[in-house]
């Protein structure tokens, strides 16, 4: 009799320890659902404020205004078009609308100069690439985001910077949005081009540049999808 009421209150222990860590598991599992939705918000703040930042960038002069929204609406065209993953497309479409951040550190003057830059000014326009990169680095949760930024002026021939990457060493973020960006600055209006060209002088610009500035297959991608821009 007496090992019966041991066992039986072994077992009524057990049971009592396995509602507790029921118990338990479920309020780790709301914990756990809580920080991710606290971590999202966080995020989805930071990306909010950064996005406002980089557009008041572009506002501050009317010649590159809407400029990030354009490349950002082409590049996705022409990531579809090549069936990229839908996460590299989301991390192309952020660096897109942030890719011009770091020019809050280049002067206006600079910026808006309607004669030929010299080596000294190109030099300082060409680190907002770095600058770029440098003011989102401490956002931990968008690395492949910062990498297409830094390096959206790399070329596919090795000639470009800040690294000086060549091919399928270049992201392939960076490579799409280069050929987008491009092109957007072609056809539109700038200080030293009061009008733009037109969009069959941009294609065939970027035609004849593609396995020297940009990344043939991306440019074949741009070639099937131009006409929906």
């Amino acid at each position: 009799v007496g090992n019966l009421k041991a066992l039986k209150g072994i077992d009524e222990r057990n049971l009592s320890l396995q509602k507790q860590n029921l118990m338990l598991a479920r309020r780790i599992e709301e914990s756990t659902k809580n920080l991710s939705r606290l971590y999202e918000d966080l995020r989805e703040t930071y990306m909010r404020t950064i996005k406002a930042l980089a557009h008041a960038i572009d506002a501050r002069d009317h010649y590159t205004y809407s400029h990030s929204d354009n490349v950002a609406r082409y590049a996705e065209v022409v990531a579809l078009a090549m069936k990229v993953d839908p996460q590299v497309l989301a991390d192309i479409k952020d660096a897109c609308q942030l890719h011009d951040l770091g020019k809050i550190g280049v002067q206006d003057s600079i910026l808006s100069k309607p004669s030929a830059l010299t080596r000294e000014e190109f030099d300082q326009i060409k680190l907002h690439a770095v600058k770029g990169a440098q003011i989102l680095e401490p956002l931990n949760f968008m690395p492949n985001v910062i990498d297409i930024i830094k390096h959206h002026h790399e070329r596919w021939d090795g000639k470009g910077y800040p690294d000086g990457l060549k091919g399928e060493m270049v992201p392939l973020g960076a490579r799409i949005m280069t050929v987008a960006d491009s092109y957007d600055a072609m056809v539109s209006a700038r200080p030293y081009r009061r009008i733009g060209m037109t969009k069959k002088a941009a294609v065939d610009e970027i035609t004849k540049n593609s396995g020297a500035q940009f990344d043939p297959k991306v440019v074949d991608a741009f070639l099937k999808v131009v006409d929906r821009f």
